[in-house]
């Protein structure tokens, strides 16, 4: 068991290792498409709202690993191709 355990832990670190993370605190608002994909990679999916499109990405929170809520999802909203707003989902109710 607990070699399974350490093989788990070492596929996720590999994972993290070779794509971006999401990091919130490069988004600012009026930010272009391009340069969030270019920071932050390609959305996990993508959704349109009344005319607004949003990004989604899922991201992986270390200092939430003992408490269950170590996964999350972000939205980046783009209004006229700009960013508009965005933030952790589990952040709004």
């Amino acid at each position: 068991m607990k070699h399974i355990l350490i093989t788990i832990a070492a596929v996720v670190l590999v994972g993290c290792a070779t794509s971006k993370s999401l990091n919130l605190s490069s988004i600012s608002i009026g930010m272009d498409k391009q340069k969030v994909i270019a920071l932050n990679g390609e959305p996990f999916r993508v959704a349109a709202i009344d005319g607004l499109e949003y990004y989604i990405y899922r991201g992986f929170d270390f200092n939430r690993l003992w408490d269950g809520n170590e996964f999350f999802e972000a939205f980046i909203r783009f209004k006229d191709g700009k960013v508009d707003a965005y933030g952790r989902l589990d952040d709004f109710d």
